[in-house]
């Protein structure tokens, strides 16, 4: 019982939310902990169903960011007073940082080039948002 007040917690965490496996929660958790222990505790605790969701949650989130960003930018676009271009610049900067999303620049290889470079999002607020 005394492992399961230890590491429970910590292995419940690693599973539901940052989604690792049990096989990778026994290396993270230094072999304290049994395989079969993890599966009985995820069988038990029903882990399963609330990683499940904690990933919908997530995307719903996403969802909702990527929503507001989107009609901030509309906004801005039709109406681009200073108070709309800061509220879709933290509209942006909020998809970016749950997104993960990093900008690029002149030495990023072609093949890693998947989002915005610096050039791109300045042609942005030129063409779109007239701004310079």
């Amino acid at each position: 019982m005394a492992k399961q007040a230890l590491y429970y917690d910590d292995a419940k965490r690693l599973f539901v939310f940052e989604g690792f496996s049990l096989d990778a929660i026994v290396g993270l958790l230094d072999n304290h902990v049994a395989r079969k222990t993890l599966y009985n505790w995820k069988m038990q605790g029903n882990w399963e169903d609330k990683r499940k969701k904690h990933l919908n949650k997530a995307k719903d989130l996403q969802t909702d960011l990527v929503d507001l960003a989107e009609l901030t930018i509309k906004e801005a676009k039709a109406n681009p007073t200073p108070h709309n271009i800061y509220a879709m610049s933290r509209a942006l900067a909020a998809l970016k940082a749950y997104q993960g999303v990093k900008l690029l620049d002149k030495e990023t290889p072609p093949e890693d080039r998947k989002g915005l470079t610096p050039e791109n999002i300045r042609q942005i607020e030129k063409e779109v948002l007239g701004l310079e």
